[in-house]
């Protein structure tokens, strides 16, 4: 397709969707401040998102987890006190003796451990920062969505207010000929019955476009509406470079830290024993008896799992599925970036053909409309006639609307598709 042509045909609608999206805008847009761009939208709405906790949540949690894997310990140390009374040596002042022991008992590292260990944490930061980023472009994708809804929306109200506007002029017209004798009553019920029908689409298009407003407050918490002249810039960006110059997108790269966060994790599970190995350090004092001078010694005790228990195959049989399914979702995340890739591709110039050929057919409708009324004003056609062009031309301008916001829509979901945050 050619970009220029796309470019330049962009340019000619866009000063009609703007305005359309600015005949039906309410006016407390202009007293609450400047339009929103999609950036502070997106801000907005990501500040309300569920998945933006989930997703600050994964990175404190994987932060946390760095900072345990490079700790001196394996896990937290702990202090021990113990005190027996009673017979330990026999005779008749047994009873009165005792001991007391203090310890502190550090788990350990095996030989590998502590580097596997830190290299999985650092694998599961990168996991918890490209899924906040891809969390980041869902929502941003659901901002761009509802910002072309609402300038659909928008251009419904602008067309479907034009046509009232119009049909009660030539209601007008018609009650003056009427009482000319030019026309009979019937075309006056007639143009008056058309006036009313187009109200009542006004009134189902203004209905839509304030659910749509209702959506995007919700989405944001927003109450001005999205700014037009931005989300149609957006439009005219050369996609063409964008897809050349994009890098991994932020799906792909999750799938991608997935992947080594799950062969880490494997790693770790492979390095460990089960539960770590443990040093205790502690002096213990040993009195035989009330009177008896005490004893003191320094104890040293270590403790290592044999790791031969079912618990640890049950810990490398967890870790292998996790991995083996992260390598799998990959697969799919690059097959689904390609095909979502080449579909936004497709759309566009399907798009673009469509839009080109509606407004081609508007003009010549356009052009029609104006020769037919030219004629019923010189009592050449009835008013049936000329209502059904009517119709037609509106039909045209309304079909050229929902064109337009689908050539910009389909921009959008390409933008989303690369990666590209507004």
């Amino acid at each position: 397709m050619n970009r220029a042509s796309l470019r330049t045909g962009l340019r000619r609608h866009a000063g009609f969707l703007a305005a359309a999206w600015l005949v039906a805008a309410p006016a407390t847009a202009a007293v609450e401040g400047r339009a929103p761009g999609l950036a502070r939208a997106v801000d907005a709405a990501w500040q309300r998102a569920v998945e933006a906790r989930h997703a600050e949540g994964e990175t404190v949690r994987a932060a946390i987890g760095q900072r345990i894997a490079r700790s001196f310990a394996a896990d937290e140390p702990a202090l021990t006190y113990a005190r027996t009374d009673g017979q330990w040596y026999g005779g008749s002042r047994a009873a009165a003796g005792s001991e007391t022991e203090v310890a502190l008992s550090w788990p350990l590292w095996m030989p590998g451990q502590r580097g596997a260990a830190s290299r999985a944490a650092s694998a599961d930061v990168g996991w918890a920062d490209a899924n906040l980023a891809q969390a980041r472009l869902e929502v941003a994708g659901k901002v761009r969505e509802a910002a072309w809804a609402i300038a659909m929306a928008t251009a419904e109200v602008g067309l479907a207010q034009t046509r009232v506007d119009f049909l009660k002029k030539l209601a007008d017209d018609v009650d003056r000929r009427v009482g000319a004798g030019d026309l009979v009553r019937a075309d006056a019920l007639a143009a008056r019955a058309d006036a009313l029908e187009a109200e009542t689409g006004l009134a189902d298009a203004q209905r839509e476009l304030q659910a749509r407003q209702a959506e995007w407050r919700v989405l944001t918490g927003l109450e001005q509406m999205p700014d037009a002249g931005e989300i149609e810039n957006e439009s005219h960006i050369d996609v063409d470079k964008l897809v050349a110059a994009a890098g991994t997108p932020p799906a792909v790269l999750a799938a991608e830290q997935a992947v080594q966060r799950a062969e880490g994790q494997l790693t770790a599970v492979r390095r460990s024993l089960g539960a770590p190995p443990e040093l205790s350090i502690g002096t213990k004092r040993e009195v035989a008896g009330p009177g008896q001078p005490g004893e003191r010694s320094l104890v040293v005790e270590l403790s290592v799992p044999l790791g031969v228990t079912a618990r640890r195959s049950q810990l490398r049989a967890q870790a292998q599925t996790e991995l083996d399914a992260a390598q799998a979702e990959l697969a799919l995340a690059r097959s689904r970036h390609v095909a979502e890739l080449d579909a936004a591709k497709r759309a566009i110039a399907l798009a673009e053909r469509q839009l080109d050929a509606e407004r081609q057919r508007m003009q010549m409708l356009g052009e029609r409309s104006q020769l037919l009324q030219r004629a019923f004003a010189t009592g050449k056609i009835d008013l049936a006639e000329l209502l059904r062009t009517l119709s037609a031309s509106a039909e045209a301008d309304h079909s050229l609307a929902h064109r337009q916001a689908e050539h910009g829509l389909a921009h959008a979901r390409l933008l989303q598709a690369i990666g590209m945050l507004p």
